[in-house]
């Protein structure tokens, strides 16, 4: 019995990802949210899924590009099976002046205040 729960576990764990779908949060902003399990391919998988369904959104807006705004990514820990992403972007045409060359940078890990005087 114990070895079919394991079995139905991993099983579980391994073949589940998921999106919200693109979620309109303002006139030309978006949001989405998705989650892939470690079998799946974990956080490069959920940011794939998250990067095509915002181009899909995108490209069904005459062909505009997708505009980064934020990003956050969550890997899977042993309580929590799914790597998760959340993408906030908008869709822009090429030749709006909003739409340049994107600096990513993630957020940092650790900040450290130095309080000497």
């Amino acid at each position: 019995m114990k070895l079919v729960i394991t079995i139905l576990a991993a099983l579980f764990q391994t073949a589940c990802s998921s999106s919200s779908g693109v979620v309109k949060i303002g006139p030309d902003t978006f949001t989405i949210s998705t989650s892939a399990s470690p079998g799946k391919g974990g956080v490069p998988a959920a940011k794939r899924i998250a990067y095509q369904e915002a181009g899909e959104e995108c490209a069904r807006r005459n062909g505009m590009e997708v505009f980064t705004l934020s990003e956050k990514t969550s890997s899977p820990s042993w309580t929590e099976g799914m790597a998760n992403m959340e993408l906030n972007f908008r869709c822009l045409r090429p030749n709006d002046p909003e739409f340049q060359r994107q600096q990513m940078q993630g957020s940092p890990d650790k900040i450290i205040e130095n309080r000497q005087r």
